[in-house]
């Protein structure tokens, strides 16, 4: 019977459309996981091929073993000091870099004990692999530093150093592979989003007073008579306003607005219009005194005000023109074709229980802070594309607004100021975001984990004064809040003039 629906009543009809989304969602991040996991099975196997003798000349990446018999203290770390650069001696003595992450194991101890405290007893030497890695200048610098300081005279200088050391040292905290490995955080990043994201959209659709007043209508009226009322719908007569989501049949309204409702002419008291912060409503008031929403306009401005009076002026007229015509003392099923009293009476009650209910400030603070962290994505988005980020304030402020309305179910004036408050507070942890987010950008070049990731969020403000990047940071601030004081101003000012 649903195959024979216009297009037009399906699209109304259809309440659960969203739930295609909401499963692609879960269906993408599920992929990402498995994806995440494979990589991560794959960055862990063992090389396929034997390792190289270690050749300080041979090249960059490629996978080497060295085999020392002597090593050094270390003498220079990465910025987190977790992976460490020693000098190595072979069986021959030659001096070789090695990078090793961490705490050295129990036998590269003892051939580092064995260096200075001259025991008789030699101890085996010790296997080091890696891939071999290009000496940068700043370990270059430390190596000549330490390794004249050991010996007590100047042997070592920018000009021989390649003759000591050669170019390249072994770098024993990657293997082949490993880049893959290292990259797999990114995949269960995307998961954790996507779930986080799609379970947001669940609960904010299960919650939307939009669903329950449609499943109210569509449990009230059986499919036989959404068909009749569709033919009404198809008639020439019928004023459709397609933008609005709103029709006039000949004997009911028909409307979207603020979920599925069919309204009998019979049933309405009056027609007027409302203004809420930047939101125009047209509203109509039923003989049990329950109020219904016929239409819901965005925006401000003269020309959004004038089309919308227009808009509301039509819309009374074609009304009141309808009631005129029904009968003065019309019986209940001439104007409510095929429902039941029942079932109507408990539509009306469905929608009175609806309408009794308070907004919940809670629920309300939840959604503006998850509708503020887009605009906080939006930020660092820009900010990283290397354009000033303060525009993605209004876009903060309109979400915060929108997610407070759509979980705590109503915006007044105390709840539109706590989001103007959440997007303030938002627009200074979207900076110290943008900050992070570069700091971490550069650090992967160096070492790609969530080590690295660990270590520019805890050390953020060590960090920030090493780099000097204070006066920056407040002057992005300044320049972010003014431009979306200024971007957001018409909203801030309905958010003000709101009554309590």
């Amino acid at each position: 019977m649903r195959e024979q629906m216009s297009s037009k009543m399906k699209r109304m009809t259809q309440l659960y459309r969203w739930v295609i989304p909401v499963i692609l969602l879960y269906g993408i991040a599920i992929s990402f996981f498995l994806a995440g996991l494979g990589l991560m099975f794959i960055g862990n196997t063992k090389p396929d091929g034997m390792p190289e003798k270690f050749n300080v000349y041979n090249g960059e990446d490629i996978y080497s073993s060295l085999k020392a018999k002597m090593m050094t203290r270390e003498f220079a770390s990465d910025f987190k000091e977790t992976n460490h650069y020693y000098f190595a001696y072979d069986e021959e003595l030659l001096p070789y870099i090695v990078q090793v992450h961490g705490e050295l194991s129990e036998e590269c101890l003892k051939v580092q004990s064995y260096l200075y405290d001259e025991s008789d007893e030699t101890p085996e030497p010790v296997m080091f692999y890696g891939m071999s890695a290009p000496i940068e200048d700043d370990i270059r610098e430390y190596a000549i530093e330490s390794y004249n300081d050991m010996w007590g005279e100047e042997l070592v200088t920018e000009d021989n150093f390649s003759d000591y050391f050669g170019e390249y040292y072994l770098d024993t905290t990657r293997k082949p592979g490993y880049p893959v490995a290292d990259h797999v955080y990114l995949f269960f990043s995307f998961t954790f989003m996507l779930v986080s994201i799609a379970t947001l959209l669940l609960a904010w659709n299960l919650k939307s007073q939009k669903l329950k007043r449609g499943r109210a209508t569509l449990k009230a009226w059986p499919e036989e008579n959404l068909l009749a009322l569709d033919r009404q719908l198809m008639q020439v007569t019928t004023a459709a306003y397609e933008k609005e989501r709103l029709y006039l049949t000949n004997d009911y309204i028909v409307t979207n607005a603020e979920g599925f409702e069919i309204i009998p002419y019979g049933d309405i008291e009056r027609v007027y219009d409302t203004v809420t912060g930047t939101r125009k409503r047209l509203m109509a008031e039923t003989r049990d005194q329950k109020y219904h929403t016929l239409a819901l306009v965005k925006g401000a401005g003269h020309k959004n005000q004038e089309a919308f009076q227009e808009f509301v002026n039509q819309v009374k007229k074609k009304i009141a023109v309808k009631k005129e015509e029904l009968p003065e003392n019309p019986p209940a099923a001439e104007y409510q074709t095929g429902l039941a009293n029942a079932d109507m009476e408990a539509l009306f009650q469905m929608s009175a229980a609806l309408d009794k209910k308070q907004g919940n400030m809670f629920l309300g603070i939840i959604g503006a802070l998850f509708g503020s962290l887009v605009g906080v994505g939006l930020w660092v988005l820009i900010g990283q594309i290397g354009f000033i980020a303060g525009i993605a304030g209004f876009v903060m402020l309109k979400l915060a607004l929108s997610g407070y309305q759509k979980l705590g179910r109503s915006l007044d004036k105390k709840g539109a100021v706590i989001c103007l408050m959440i997007a303030a507070g938002m627009i200074l942890g979207a900076n110290f975001l943008d900050y992070a987010v570069s700091m971490v950008r550069a650090y992967f070049q160096y070492e790609a984990s969530f080590e690295t990731l660990a270590y520019v969020f805890l050390n953020f403000g060590g960090l920030m004064s090493d780099m000097d990047l204070w006066r920056g940071f407040f002057l992005d601030l300044a320049i972010g809040y003014g431009l979306s004081v200024w971007s957001s101003a018409s909203a801030i000012k309905e958010i003000l003039r709101m009554s309590n």
